[in-house]
C-alpha cells in the first residue's frame, strides 16, 4: 500500500488554516490517488491560533469589517462561509446562550467582530475542514510547540521536534506559518528597563496588549504610552472600559465617557503624533478606478531606460503621488459630478501634462473636496503649539475631521485614494523584488517609510475607536503629548518624562511607561526556539538588501524564501526542497490590492495556494521518481484534534 505524503504545518492560526484548506482542496487532483496526512502543530487552539484565541477580552476587536473577512479562497461554495455569512446563520445558533450570543445578534456586515467571536469562526472553519476531508486525507493536531526542524538520517524526510515529545514527527514536507515572532528577553529599551527596576517603576516593553499583565499599571495618575497606532487602541480599551469605565451617547448623538476612577490618565504621543486614520465606513460608490492610471509599465520602463537603478523618492514618488490623487478624483468626478467643473474625461486627459494640485484648484471649487496629500504625509505641517491645551484642541479637531471624511459616503473619494495607493504599493514592491530599486532606497524609503505610511492610511481602527478617543480626551482621561515625542529618564525624581518639541513647556512625568507598539523582531533575535535553532545551524537566513557599488547592506529581519514557491533559503544560498514558509515574518512579494472598503490586501489567498501547490508538486515528483511516495514511518506521540 502506498504510504501517505506527510506534511507538517507549524502554526495553526488563520494562515496555517488557509494553507490546510488549499492542501485539502488540491490534493485529490495533484496527488493522483495518493493519500495526504497533515500534522498541525501549535500550542494554541487550531484555527484562531494565538491572535484570535477565544480566551481574551471581548473588548478587543478585529480590525476589518465582518463583511470583508473570508478565510476561504474566492469562489467558495455555500459550505464555506465568510465570517459575516457564518455569524448571521450558523454562528448565532451555535453561540445561543453563551457569552458571545448578544454580540453575534448585534453584529452587522460593516461592524467589527470581537477577537473571541472571530476565534469562534476560525475554530469552526478548522473543524469544518476536518469534517470535509475524505478517506484519503487525514489531519492530526498536536497542541505543542515546535522547537526544531532537521533533516532525517535518510536526508529526505524531515524531523519536527516538539517541546513535549521524546521523539520527532517524521514527515515529508514542512510549512512554517508562524505569524509574528516572539521577542527575545532583551526586548525594548534596556536602559528604560534598568531605570524602572532601580526606581520601582513600571516599564512594559513592546508587545501585544492582550498578552500583557496590566494589573501593575496604576490608576488615577499619568501613564505614558509611546505609540498611537493599533496597539495603543488595545491598551486604550483595556485601561478604560476594561477597568469599568462606560461610554454612552447623549441625546444629540455625542459619545461621552463616564470614568470608573480606576483608569489611569493616558498620556500618548509618537513620532507622527496622530492616530491611524479610521477605517472607511463606506464602499466605493462608483466603478473601481481603471488602475494603474499613471504608475504603469510604460512609465516604469522609461525610467529604467533613463536611470537604470531607481531611487523611490526621486524617481517613483511623483508617479505614486499622481496615482493616488488620480484614483481619488476618479471616484469624485464619477460619483459627484455636480461638485466639479470638468468631466472626468477632460480632467484625466489634462492630468497627463498639468500639475495635479493646480488642475484640481481649477476643476474642484470646494477645497473640502480636494485631495490634500501633504496633510496625509505631514499631519502637523509646520504648526507649533502655544500650550498643551492648544494641542488638545487641535488634536480633537483633527480627529473629528478624519471621522467626518471616513464615515460620510460623500467622501467616498477617500476609498478611491486607497485603491490608488494599493496599486502603487504593489508596483513598487514588485520593482523592489526585481532589483530595480537601490538597496538603500528600498530599505530607507520603501521598508522604512512607504509601508508604514500605507498602514497609517489604510489599516487604521474602526471609526468608533476614534470617537472613543475623542470622548476620553473630553473627559480628561486621555492627553495628547504631541508629535516627535521624546522619552527621558529623570534620575532626580525617579520618573519617566515625555515631551514634544512642538509643545513648549509641556512635560509629563510618570511612574509607568508603556511601549504601545508591536516589537520589531527579526529571525536572528527572536525568542522562538524553532527559529533560533534553525538560524544557528544555517537552515534559514534573514533577508539582506545589498548595493554592490557602495557596499550598503540592510537586514530586514524577515525569513528569506525563494519567490514563487516560498521555499526556505539556506545560509549556503541554496533552497531547501522540503521546507516552506509564509506570513508576516517572511520576506516575499506582497501582491497588493484593495477591497471595496479601501482596505489594503496583500495576497493572502494567492500565497496560500502557491505554497500548497509547491508542496503537492514535490509529492508528485517523489512518486514519479520512485514509484511510491517517499516517507519514513512516523513514530510520534499521542495526539488529539482539540
Amino acid at each position: 500500500m502506498t504510504a501517505p505524503w506527510r506534511v507538517c504545518l507549524v502554526g495553526a492560526g488563520p494562515r496555517g488554516t488557509g494553507v490546510l484548506e488549499r492542501l485539502i482542496a488540491l490534493a485529490p487532483s495533484m496527488l493522483a490517488g495518493a493519500a495526504l496526512e497533515v500534522h498541525v502543530v501549535d500550542p494554541y487552539p487550531p484555527g484562531p491560533g494565538r491572535i484570535w484565541r477565544r480566551a481574551q477580552s471581548d473588548l478587543l476587536w478585529m480590525n476589518s469589517p465582518a463583511g470583508t473577512v473570508d478565510q476561504f479562497t474566492d469562489g467558495h461554495d455555500g459550505d464555506l462561509p465568510s465570517l459575516w455569512e457564518w455569524v448571521r446563520d450558523i454562528g448565532r445558533k451555535q453561540l445561543a446562550g453563551g457569552r458571545l450570543a448578544e454580540e453575534a445578534h448585534r453584529l452587522h456586515e460593516r461592524g467589527f467582530a470581537s477577537r473571541p467571536l472571530a476565534g469562534e469562526y476560525y475554530s469552526w472553519v478548522f473543524d469544518r475542514l476536518i469534517h470535509r476531508t475524505g478517506s484519503d486525507v487525514r489531519v492530526i493536531v498536536h497542541r505543542d510547540r515546535a522547537v526544531d526542524v532537521r533533516d532525517a538520517s535518510d536526508s529526505i524526510s524531515q524531523e519536527v521536534w516538539l517541546a513535549e515529545a521524546d521523539s520527532p514527527l517524521l514527515v515529508d514536507s514542512v510549512v512554517l506559518t508562524l505569524g509574528h515572532l516572539d521577542p527575545g528577553d532583551d526586548n525594548g529599551d534596556l536602559e528604560h528597563r534598568a531605570f524602572a527596576q532601580l526606581h520601582g517603576l513600571v516599564y512594559l516593553p513592546p508587545g501585544e496588549a492582550s498578552t500583557v499583565d496590566l494589573t501593575e499599571v496604576p490608576g488615577g495618575e499619568n501613564v505614558i504610552l509611546s505609540g498611537i497606532g493599533l496597539t495603543f487602541i488595545d491598551y486604550m480599551v483595556l485601561l478604560t472600559q476594561g477597568r469599568g469605565g462606560r461610554f454612552h451617547r447623549e441625546e444629540g448623538g455625542a459619545l461621552v465617557y463616564s470614568p470608573s476612577g480606576r483608569e489611569p490618565i493616558l498620556c500618548v504621543g509618537s513620532r507622527r503624533g496622530v492616530p491611524y486614520h479610521a477605517k472607511p465606513a463606506y464602499r466605493l460608490r462608483g466603478k473601481r478606478p481603471p488602475l494603474p492610471l499613471f504608475f504603469h509599465e510604460d512609465a516604469v520602463r522609461s525610467l529604467l531606460d533613463e536611470y537604470g537603478t531607481l531611487d523611490f523618492r526621486r524617481h517613483l514618488w511623483p508617479l505614486v503621488r499622481k496615482e493616488i490623487a488620480a484614483a481619488y478624483y476618479h471616484e469624485l468626478f464619477t460619483t459627484r459630478p455636480e461638485s466639479t467643473r470638468l468631466s472626468w474625461e477632460e480632467f484625466s486627459a489634462r492630468l497627463v501634462e498639468e500639475d495635479i494640485d493646480e488642475l484640481a484648484a481649477l476643476a474642484v471649487p470646494s477645497p473640502d473636496d480636494r485631495f490634500a496629500l501633504d496633510r496625509l504625509v505631514r499631519p502637523f505641517g509646520d504648526v507649533r503649539f502655544s500650550s498643551a491645551e492648544h494641542l488638545q484642541r487641535w488634536m480633537r479637531s483633527y480627529v473629528q475631521t478624519d471621522l467626518r471624511r471616513r464615515t460620510d459616503p460623500r467622501y467616498s473619494a477617500e476609498s478611491g485614494a486607497l485603491a490608488g495607493l494599493g496599486s502603487a504599493v504593489m508596483t513598487t514592491l514588485q520593482l523592489a523584488e526585481e532589483g530595480a530599486l537601490s538597496a538603500v532606497s528600498r530599505a530607507r524609503d520603501v521598508e522604512g517609510w512607504l509601508l508604514p505610511w500605507t498602514s497609517f492610511l489604510s489599516s487604521g481602527p474602526p471609526a468608533i475607536r476614534l470617537e472613543e478617543m475623542l470622548a476620553l480626551s473630553e473627559a480628561g482621561v486621555l492627553r495628547f503629548v504631541g508629535p516627535e515625542m521624546k522619552i527621558d529618564r529623570d534620575r532626580d525624581v525617579g520618573r519617566f518624562v515625555a515631551k514634544s518639541s512642538r509643545v513648549p513647556g509641556s512635560v509629563v512625568a510618570s511612574r509607568c511607561l508603556i511601549e504601545a507598539r508591536l516589537a520589531e523582531v527579526g529571525v536572528s533575535d527572536t525568542a522562538d526556539p524553532l527559529m533560533r535553532a534553525m538560524f544557528a545551524r544555517g537552515d534559514c537566513v534573514e533577508q539582506e538588501l545589498r548595493d554592490a557599488i557602495d557596499g550598503f547592506t540592510h537586514r530586514t529581519g524577515r525569513l528569506c524564501v525563494r519567490q514563487g514557491d516560498h521555499r526556505l533559503v539556506l545560509a549556503s544560498g541554496e533552497v531547501h526542497p522540503r521546507r516552506f514558509a509564509l506570513g508576516p515574518c517572511v520576506a516575499q512579494v506582497r501582491t497588493a490590492g484593495t477591497d471595496s472598503y479601501g482596505k489594503l490586501e496583500l495576497g493572502f489567498f494567492t500565497q496560500n495556494n502557491q505554497v500548497a501547490e509547491a508542496v503537492l508538486k514535490e509529492a508528485g515528483r517523489a512518486k514519479h521518481t520512485t514509484g511510491t511516495v517517499l516517507t519514513a514511518a512516523w513514530s510520534g506521540n499521542d495526539v488529539s484534534r482539540v
